[in-house]
């Protein structure tokens, strides 16, 4: 007997679907101002400071929370329709022969069931999935009836599921994984694993299998949403403290030194977060002289615009902000140049 096991975001999908069933729920707009409003807990997250599960949940919590259970549902249900685009073929055709061949399959994943299942329509009950569940809670209406010989109370009870924004199990992450394939397959030398992962998170899963595949159905990676959005919540709590600092010494100094001060303490945070946050990549000596170079050459420039807006007789504490506009896209290209190169 097999036993096929996949990973749900970024391995059979091409990108995360907590940020995109956000984003296609909630609009772009509120999307961008709420992830920016959670960009703290977000780093603190990825520096390993702040529980995983518990970010998603205030994160989840915030867009949510007090929506009808129903309502919910057919906005996951739409969503699956909608974004059918985002999923790789390469790993539905594995699930479509494991099951011509009789095989098991169960995807265990950190991402919201509701959503999740809806992508999977074509497969009924054929397969397993296991993921992170919601909470709702039932409103209770009592209706009192009497009759002519007694006292007799009847409840009926009418379920108005409400979203609480809180999670009912545990977020399907690490070592949680192991622990729902063992739930659902629990005599472990009955079968042989074969497990699809992607990330850290699906790392006790792969070791715990026989065969294992790590990013196995990916294509050649584009800039995508999350990136943007992750690049652009970094960007702005760098440029933020660069800017506070800046406004802070030109008190006493002249705007190009004040600048400066500012912009080599932003760019040790921003290359932290960068590189743990952002792009998710492995500090090296290689990447650290490329983001170097990249911010470098970034600081050339604002010290270029920074002089030439001066120049035009821009006050000297609202200058920065039209440098900030120029220099910022080109900045993200740079440094995802030299961090994306192996």
């Amino acid at each position: 007997m097999k036993v096929y096991a996949f990973d749900f975001d970024g391995t059979l999908t091409k990108k995360d679907t907590f940020i995109e069933f956000i984003e296609y729920s909630k609009g772009y707009g509120k999307t961008f101002f709420g992830l920016l409003l959670f960009s703290p807990i977000l780093i603190l997250m990825k520096l390993h400071l702040y529980p995983n599960w518990k970010a998603k949940q205030r994160i989840f919590s915030w867009f949510f929370k007090g929506m009808n259970i129903d309502e919910f549902n057919k906005l996951c249900q739409n969503f699956a329709v909608a974004k059918q685009n985002i999923m790789c073929q390469g790993g539905l055709d594995s699930i479509r022969k494991a099951l011509i061949q009789e095989d098991s399959v169960i995807i265990i994943t950190a991402s919201i069931e509701n959503w999740v299942k809806p992508f999977f329509k074509e497969f009924e009950n054929k397969i397993q999935i296991e993921g992170t569940q919601i909470d709702a809670y039932s409103l209770l209406f009592v209706i009192l009836i009497s009759n002519l010989i007694a006292m007799l109370l009847q409840s009926m009870s009418v379920r108005l599921g409400i979203v609480t924004g809180n999670f009912l199990t545990k977020n399907c992450y690490g070592k949680e994984k192991i622990k729902r394939l063992k739930s659902a397959f629990p005599y472990r030398n009955a079968y042989k694993l074969i497990a699809f992962g992607d990330s850290k998170g699906d790392s006790y899963l792969l070791k715990e299998a026989d065969e294992s595949y790590y990013k196995p159905f990916r294509t050649k990676r584009r800039i995508n949403f999350d990136e943007i959005v992750r690049f652009c919540v970094v960007g702005v709590l760098a440029t933020a403290l660069q800017y506070g600092i800046y406004l802070l010494l030109i008190k006493w100094f002249e705007p190009q030194i004040s600048n400066t001060v500012g912009y080599l303490l932003s760019f040790m945070f921003n290359y932290i977060a960068s590189t743990k946050f952002t792009f998710k990549v492995q500090s090296t000596t290689k990447r650290g002289i490329g983001f170097a170079f990249a911010h470098l050459v970034n600081f050339g420039l604002q010290t270029i615009f920074l002089t030439l807006f001066l120049w035009l007789g821009l006050p000297k504490t609202i200058a920065m902000i039209p440098v900030f506009s120029i220099c910022v896209p080109i900045n993200f290209l740079l440094v995802r140049l030299f961090l994306k190169r192996k």
